[in-house]
């Protein structure tokens, strides 16, 4: 027998959050301040006050400690924001996709990838959806997985492709792997140490190098092959995760660069770069197709992820 007090309804009405108390949340959060969120909220202090008071009463827990450098918030508090900045890319989210379908399109999707699943797996993937679902507006964010995840957690967008950080730890998430590929290491075409058959990894370490920012998770798997190959403490490292910038350095420098097979394939057929003969002893790190298992799937999600299922050979859910 389910108790009153643990019907939905019964925590909702506890819980009863005004969208001026969301606001709030979010506001207070951000400045740290009272005066200042209230400000932001376009409501004045005493009401933000009255507003925040009537929160920590309904639950019967403190929100924030107000100290002298601002108020910050408990672990009840921290929970509660988290909620309440989801709540509002919720409504952002679905406010973008009743405009979307309000001008005709079909639904709305917001994918976010990794670099190297963008020149063929990716691709392919919106080329198929696109020619079956040519009214879904889509939007494409291509950076680390350490921003994409957080990302996707928030609520900002639906689908990521990419790879999950050695050290994450999040709940909510469905996570379909996808086998990593070989990674390479690539310079521009004509590089003077590229007329060599085969050479060891060790006769490139003084070179410049152009790599994923510390602590990324392709910089951990590049560093990992480094250490399995015997080789450490690389002299000259310059760190962006920008691919533009990357290729644009490669091509006019003799630096090096390691990027995913798919990827340097892709810019040595365009005879932007070179790859060399040196073989790497690690893949990069599974790719997952990663979406929040405490959300619906929208009509149009469910159909992409069929899609990139086939692009990637993995059974259709």
């Amino acid at each position: 027998m389910i108790r009153n007090e643990d019907r939905p309804e019964a925590k909702f009405q506890r819980l009863r959050l005004k969208s001026q108390q969301v606001l709030l949340l979010v506001a207070l959060d951000e400045h740290r301040n009272l005066h200042r969120a209230a400000a932001v909220i376009h409501t004045t202090q005493p009401a933000a006050t009255a507003s925040l008071q009537q929160l920590e009463e309904r639950l019967a827990v403190k929100l924030f400690d107000r100290q002298p450098r601002g108020m910050e918030p408990t672990v009840f508090g921290e929970a509660l924001i988290r909620y309440a900045r989801s709540v509002l890319y919720d409504f952002e989210h679905v406010i973008d996709e009743i405009d979307a379908l309000a001008s005709g399109a079909s639904g709305l999707l917001r994918i976010g990838s990794v670099m190297g699943a963008v020149p063929i797996l990716l691709t392919n993937a919106l080329n198929d959806f696109h020619a079956t679902n040519p009214n879904v507006q889509l939007s494409l964010n291509v950076e680390t997985s350490d921003l994409l995840i957080p990302a996707l957690i928030r609520g900002e967008l639906d689908i990521v492709l990419g790879r999950l950080p050695d050290d994450f730890q999040g709940n909510n998430l469905q996570i379909d792997p996808i086998e990593g590929e070989p990674m390479c290491i690539v310079g521009r075409t004509g590089h003077p140490m590229m007329r060599k058959r085969r050479m060891p990894l060790s006769a490139l370490i003084q070179c410049r190098w152009i790599l994923h920012p510390d602590g990324s998770p392709m910089r951990r798997r590049i560093d990992q092959a480094f250490q399995v190959a015997g080789v450490v403490g690389i002299p000259n490292i310059f760190e962006t995760s920008s691919i533009l910038a990357t290729t644009s350095m490669l091509a006019k420098t003799d630096a090096l660069s390691v990027l995913p097979e798919d990827v340097a394939r892709h810019y040595a057929g365009a005879g932007m770069l070179g790859i060399f003969p040196v073989t790497l002893p690690i893949a990069m790190a599974k790719l997952g197709l990663i979406t929040r298992s405490d959300r619906g799937i929208s009509p149009a999600l469910s159909a992409f992820m069929d899609v990139l299922n086939k692009a990637a050979k993995l059974p259709s859910k």
